[in-house]
């Protein structure tokens, strides 16, 4: 976790930035909501920008969780079955937000 002072991917301040690990499908619908350039995926970016995106990905995790069911009725995937209580897990146990592949 090296911070180096840099210019942000996003916002384009100068600040202490570095590379944050979200997924490819975080990325790609922080990308297709515009909460983020397509330039900044993968790349350093700063705390603040950070908090920001990380806040959009959990205000809108129901969200994310359609998408994914979508894709996956598109593939001919069986879709995640219903959620057990608000603990936020499908049926099966798995986390609302995986990777899809």
């Amino acid at each position: 976790m090296q911070h180096v002072v840099e210019i942000c991917s996003n916002c384009e301040t100068e600040t202490k930035c570095r590379r944050r690990d979200f997924s490819e499908q975080a990325w790609a619908v922080l990308v297709l909501w515009h909460e983020v350039q397509a330039s900044a995926v993968d790349r350093p970016i700063c705390e603040h920008c950070y908090n920001e995106l990380r806040e959009v990905l959990i205000d809108r995790a129901d969200e994310i969780e359609e998408i994914i069911q979508d894709m996956d009725r598109d593939r001919g995937q069986p879709a995640a079955t219903g959620t057990s209580g608000r603990s936020g897990k499908s049926a099966a146990g798995r986390s609302k937000v995986r990777k899809v592949s």
